[in-house]
């Protein structure tokens, strides 16, 4: 499933709306969950154009949340145009980062793992 923003109704959308489709369609791929039940990490979202939300993975559970949480492990800011692109895989995450489009802040290399699950391509 390929989430677009196309449409004006999507464009107005929030984007953990988008986000939480995402992430549920993850929960039902038992191959996702499996990687991702070694993880325990949390991404702080800051789109520099829509709301604030986070993302806990612990014990093979996601839970995304409106707001701020205290001590994320990587905090990701972007436009919500580039986060869509890479939520969908339309865009090369190493790419929007050394090219400034998206900044990733705190402890990156011990995120690295969870970033990579949710990022890959579903099949």
């Amino acid at each position: 499933m390929k989430i677009m923003a196309a449409n004006a109704d999507q464009g107005k959308e929030p984007l953990i709306t988008i986000f939480k489709r995402k992430i549920e369609e993850y929960s039902k791929r038992p191959e996702i969950m499996e990687k991702l039940s070694g993880i325990n990490a949390s991404v702080q979202v800051r789109p520099l154009d829509d709301g604030p939300f986070f993302i806990k993975v612990s014990g093979g559970e996601i839970e995304i949340g409106e707001g701020e949480i205290p001590d994320p492990l990587v905090t990701v800011v972007a436009k919500r145009s580039d986060l869509i692109k890479l939520i969908n895989q339309e865009a090369d995450p190493f790419s929007y980062y050394f090219s400034g489009k998206i900044r990733v802040m705190g402890r990156v290399l011990e995120a690295a793992e969870l970033l990579r699950v949710l990022l890959r391509r579903i099949k």
